[in-house]
């Protein structure tokens, strides 16, 4: 893995700065929305607490996004990731669950605040964070990690932020060797989580515990330098660690340095990616059924081996825990014809018609050697029709991207609109462009308040 983050040999490839264009509009553009939800909002007050007392809220060189507040490196990852991921409208990668962007560009960018970068530059690291994301992710293998409970975005995040912080800054093999080694034992967090404050958090502190394991290494603090393979190491910790898989490590990271351009999804619907699909279905259904929910008699759903394992058991008490519902999320598509933010607050749960149409719902998986990615949607009727939706990408999966007009459609849901947001919107997307290298704080930051 050293060695493949250390590549300076690579050619651009066209296709990784065309989708990380689109993910760094969409990742700022969540995260703005993020900063007002209570998660982010606690997150950043207790930054600002930290201050020494009597100096006011603290200063540094990172921007928070979307606003005149700057932190240091490592408080700016932590709340932008924590803001990023806490609509659960962030982006997600098809494979295995993870959410790549929420963490490694709030490291990346804080990064980079200290220092001028290139698009060129971004594009490197990111597609090496995203490679070791996926790569780790299989040697692991994922369905066993996420199996024991692990959020992988959380976890695995770390390792993958960490590698792509060592190829913007250009560290060297042992540096870089020692960056993953703290960053590995820093690992962390539970799906038990999921629907709290705490789930959106996680990206945040993988994003922080990056840009910590970076500076820490880059100073010449140690760790062990073959952590991620030795006894006790965080394959051995997190997985099911066969010498057999992890020597096949070397030729995944080297697919998926690449290859992550064929594996990515920005959410059209503010849900768990695990609902997107389902909420496809539902929408089209809808389109042929029409907006009489009351000749739904059932409806069975029928999702990948592991593919509930996101998602809750019980009925959702509040708009956060609704995000992880997918009966919640199909009936709110059948009985409205779309999935907005202003499905997800607590007076919305209370809509006519959702509880009644929820309970006719059933979630099914598929035996474990059945295709994986896709979901489908049975409805029955009272008279005895069925309608069957079978969908295998989601509406902004790479196979279905969102177009431009969507997509900025999104980003002015998030923060707004107005000629300077659109204009923001338009700089944002044009960032793995840069031929020079520049200073990217003043432009996270936004335009001011009145534009």
């Amino acid at each position: 893995m050293v060695d493949f983050i250390g590549r300076r040999d690579r050619r651009a490839e066209p296709a990784t700065r065309a989708a990380l264009r689109a993910l760094t509009a969409d990742t700022v553009g969540v995260a703005v929305a993020g900063l007002g939800t209570p998660a982010a909002l606690l997150v950043r007050d207790w930054v600002e607490d930290q201050a020494p007392s009597g100096t006011g809220a603290p200063s540094g060189t990172a921007a928070v996004w979307g606003s005149a507040s700057r932190l240091g490196p490592a408080a700016a990852a932590l709340v932008n990731g924590t803001a990023a991921h806490a609509l659960d409208w962030d982006d997600a990668a098809p494979s295995m669950a993870m959410h790549p962007a929420a963490v490694l560009l709030p490291t990346l960018f804080a990064l980079a605040a200290r220092r001028p970068v290139t698009g060129a530059e971004l594009d490197a690291a990111y597609s090496v964070g995203s490679a070791v994301f996926r790569a780790v992710s299989e040697v692991l293998p994922h369905a066993v990690h996420y199996g024991r409970g692990w959020h992988n975005t959380s976890t695995t995040g770390r390792l993958a932020a960490t590698a792509a912080g060592c190829r913007l800054l250009d560290l060297d093999g042992d540096v870089t060797a020692h960056a993953l080694g703290v960053a590995a034992s820093q690992a962390s967090g539970s799906l038990a989580n999921f629907g709290t404050m705490t789930k959106p958090m996680h990206a945040g502190l993988a994003a922080r515990d990056a840009v910590m394991a970076v500076g820490l290494a880059h100073r010449g603090f140690t760790a062990h330098p073959a952590q991620l393979e030795a006894r006790g190491g965080f394959l051995d910790l997190f997985g099911d660690h066969d010498p057999r898989r992890t020597a096949a490590l070397g030729e995944r990271l080297e697919h998926w340095v690449t290859g992550w351009v064929d594996d990515y999804a920005i959410k059209a619907y503010p849900s768990c990616f695990a609902t997107q699909r389902a909420i496809d279905a539902g929408l089209s259904l809808r389109e042929e059924l029409g907006a009489d929910v009351d000749r739904i008699s059932r409806i069975e759903v029928t999702l990948e081996h592991g593919g509930t394992r996101p998602l809750r058991d019980t009925r959702p008490g509040n708009g956060l825990e609704a995000k992880f519902s997918l009966e919640y999320t199909l009936a709110v598509a059948l009985l409205t014809g779309n999935v907005l933010l202003g499905d997800f607050t607590d007076e919305a749960l209370e809509r006519p018609g959702v509880a009644g149409l929820m309970a006719r719902i059933e979630l099914a998986e598929r035996p474990p050697a059945e295709e994986p990615g896709h979901t489908v949607v049975r409805l029955h009727t009272g008279d005895g029709r069925l309608l069957v939706r079978d969908v295998h990408h989601s509406r902004g999966d790479s196979h279905r991207p969102l177009s431009p007009a969507e997509l900025a459609a999104k980003f002015h849901q998030c923060v707004g609109r107005g000629p300077a947001k659109a204009s923001w919107f338009d700089a944002l997307h044009a960032v793995p462009d840069a031929h020079e290298p520049r200073y990217l704080q003043t432009l996270l930051a936004g335009p001011p308040a009145h534009g």
